[in-house]
């Protein structure tokens, strides 16, 4: 079976400056039995990951209006549908689906979702994701969050609709003697709650001058004045906390990982209804304290793994980080916790999927 994944236009399919969804796609890759048969397509990027997978595309946005439109003509012109049947794998842009659908039809198409369907063009309306039922051979969600988001107001149960989380195993390397160190990582914005963070650490920094307290990660807001403003901002005030905080802009997730690997906490504060978590998720497979807000798929990644709190805010993320600091004991139980019964082994999760495409590729009828 050949297998093409299309990946959304933003994305970066290399190891230094891969976003979710690339991250997620390369995770899966590595056990996949397919791996051989999967081509990878995506915008142009010197030193892809998985070189050999990997099928750089030229885009002419003035032509179609639309870098991801012209991205999908683009994968249509390069492609022969004449051979083998292939599965068609599209990520997180479901208005395509309209523009892949009568091209592809003697192909299994397979739409994923990384991002809240209510929110995303294509899938707000309920006739929409109807039509998209229609269409596709699978809806493949990354979260149970996502899957009941996009079927609101549907009252009807699909077989072609399946939850694959995106997964990362136990980093055996994770220090057993971790340095006294909290992180945040992710986008310098304020529905990730780094606000919430920053004013904690103001909180407690004074009281632990052993420990020391990162800010991880840059603005990427499409707003590029308020978002640069706010990013501004925040990190102006982190810094003045005191000389124990160490502000990391943008690194690549291999980087992060390492942080990880040598840190205790990891706090992930964030407002809006995280789709998956997966930050939290690479914090766990880092043996790590997980501190995170009980808001949509992070509820389900951290569960008892982890700490989570119920509106978090400064006062009780001020609390919760004050008790674990001053209880090392604790740590110690929440990171041995953070691998009980994990669920996001990468071998695990591409047998899963690979089930999946399976399944839905023999089902497919023209």
């Amino acid at each position: 079976m050949n297998i093409d994944i299309i990946l959304p236009y933003k994305e970066h399919f290399t190891a230094s400056n891969a976003s979710a969804v690339s991250i997620s796609v390369k995770n899966s890759l590595v056990y996949s039995n397919y791996k051989k048969d999967i081509k990878i397509f995506g915008q142009n990027v010197n030193y892809p990951m998985f070189s050999e997978n990997f099928v750089g595309l030229n885009i002419n946005r003035y032509i179609h209006f639309s870098k991801n439109i012209s991205l999908i003509k683009s994968y249509l012109r390069k492609s022969n549908f004449n051979n083998e049947q292939k599965l068609i794998e599209i990520h997180n842009r479901p208005y395509l689906i309209n523009y892949l659908y009568p091209n592809i039809k003697n192909n299994p198409l397979v739409l994923y979702f990384h991002n809240d369907p209510l929110q995303m063009q294509g899938s707000k309306k309920i006739s929409e994701r109807k039509e998209i039922l229609n269409k596709v051979s699978g809806l493949v969600f990354v979260s149970e969050y996502l899957k009941e988001r996009f079927l609101e107001g549907i009252n009807k149960e699909y077989s072609k609709l399946h939850v694959i989380p995106n997964s990362l195993s136990i980093n055996q390397n994770a220090n057993l003697n971790k340095k006294k160190q909290v992180l945040f990582v992710g986008r310098i914005v304020r529905e990730k709650g780094v606000e919430v963070y920053v004013e904690a650490i103001k909180n407690i920094a004074h009281k632990f001058p052993d420990w020391k307290f990162y800010l991880v990660g840059e603005t990427r807001s499409r707003n590029k004045f308020f978002g640069k403003s706010f990013e501004k901002n925040i990190i102006n005030n982190f810094l003045k906390i005191g000389p124990n905080v160490e502000r990391i802009g943008y690194i690549p997730n291999d980087d992060v990982i390492k942080l990880m690997e040598q840190s205790s906490i990891l706090v992930v504060p964030s407002l809006w209804q995280e789709p998956f978590g997966l930050t939290a998720m690479e914090g766990l497979s880092n043996k790590m304290a997980v501190i995170a807000n009980k808001v949509g798929g992070l509820a389900d990644i951290v569960k008892e793994n982890g700490i989570l709190i119920e509106n978090i805010n400064v006062e009780n993320l001020t609390n919760k980080l004050n008790e674990l600091i001053t209880n090392p004991n604790l740590i110690l139980k929440i990171q041995e916790r953070s691998w009980l019964n994990y669920k996001y082994d990468q071998k695990t999760i591409s047998s899963k999927q690979d089930l999946i495409r399976q399944e839905l590729y023999d089902n497919f009828k023209c």
